[in-house]
């Protein structure tokens, strides 16, 4: 009750038009500065990330993933990290390698790293929230991808794919030897305008609710929730699957939280579970991967956000 009392009261100043003047202004304020101090590393992020797709990128994936072993999920791991395709341009490359005789283990833990993270979003992560929590992050993501790689690797693949997609496969001659996209000038400026487009859109919602949540006192958004125990460390990464924004539109706000006391861990779980289970992200997984597999999928990303999250603390 006493929470309620202090969001009606919040929200009650805003009758008085000097408190309302001067919370629009530092709203306005708060988006130019977000911006300024992001925007650089949204362009970098761009310019490397539309760079990697004139690559033989799917040949490359093939050639680093053959086999059921240690050595193609770590490899998988990695390339997913660097991966610049979203998760709608991963699911093709995905579905040719199943059929080029690519097993589901190394598929799931690429999967699982390039939904959480590409370059693009390491480089605004660091911009946004400092070098130790870019790298706490891409640890996070190469932990649990990997994990997610050995754990598929017992399970029959008609457990984890969908009966649709189980086809019949070929050798994977013609993934090898499939041509990389022609680079020029004009294709890759066009490309990363595309990109800047839509990063920049998404980055301008992230950063208007960055500064909203800048002018709310903490309390109004965790209550008496103490973000340094699992409890509260579970909220935080419950809440990044319906809060979390494209890429990296929700940076902002995770660095206004940070500044009114949301803990490190909090954030990091936040930061874990809200890219791999965006509905966008699940509904394109969900297209190749069986609901009872996303299921469990979820289930362990939430167990292991947690625990990461309690380790940083």
């Amino acid at each position: 009750m006493e929470f309620l009392r202090e969001l009606g009261a919040w929200f009650a100043s805003f009758t008085d038009p000097w408190f309302l003047k001067s919370t629009i202004t530092d709203f306005l304020k708060g988006i130019l500065d977000y911006f300024v101090q992001l925007f650089p590393y949204v362009v970098l992020g761009s310019l490397l990330g539309e760079l990697l797709k004139f690559t033989s990128w799917t040949a490359i994936i093939y050639r680093f993933t053959k086999g059921k072993h240690v050595l193609p999920i770590i490899s998988a791991t990695v390339l997913g990290i660097l991966s610049p395709l979203c998760t709608y341009g991963t699911v093709p490359v995905l579905i040719a390698l199943f059929h080029g005789g690519i097993p589901a283990a190394p598929l799931i833990s690429f999967l699982a790293a390039s939904s959480m993270m590409n370059p693009q979003l390491f480089i605004m992560t660091a911009g946004g929230l400092g070098m130790e929590m870019a790298l706490l992050r891409l640890l996070c993501v190469f932990l649990f991808a990997a994990l997610c790689g050995f754990l598929t690797l017992p399970l029959p693949e008609n457990f984890v794919v969908r009966p649709e997609v189980m086809a019949e496969r070929g050798d994977g001659s013609d993934i090898e030897n499939r041509p990389r996209k022609k680079f020029t000038i004009g294709i890759y400026l066009a490309a990363v305008a595309k990109n800047l487009l839509f990063v920049g859109r998404m980055m301008l919602i992230g950063i208007s609710i960055a500064a909203f949540v800048d002018l709310l006192p903490m309390r109004l958004l965790f209550g008496e929730l103490d973000t340094t125990t699992p409890l509260g460390i579970l909220a935080a990464a419950a809440a990044g699957i319906p809060v979390y924004a494209c890429g990296g539109g929700t940076i902002p706000m995770v660095a206004s939280l940070m500044s009114q006391g949301l803990s490190r861990g909090s954030a990091l779980a936040f930061l874990t579970v809200g890219p791999a289970t965006r509905i966008t992200s699940l509904a394109a997984i969900g297209s190749i991967i069986r609901v009872r597999f996303i299921v469990c999928y979820v289930v362990v990303l939430l167990v292991f956000s947690v625990c990461a999250g309690m380790l940083l603390a």
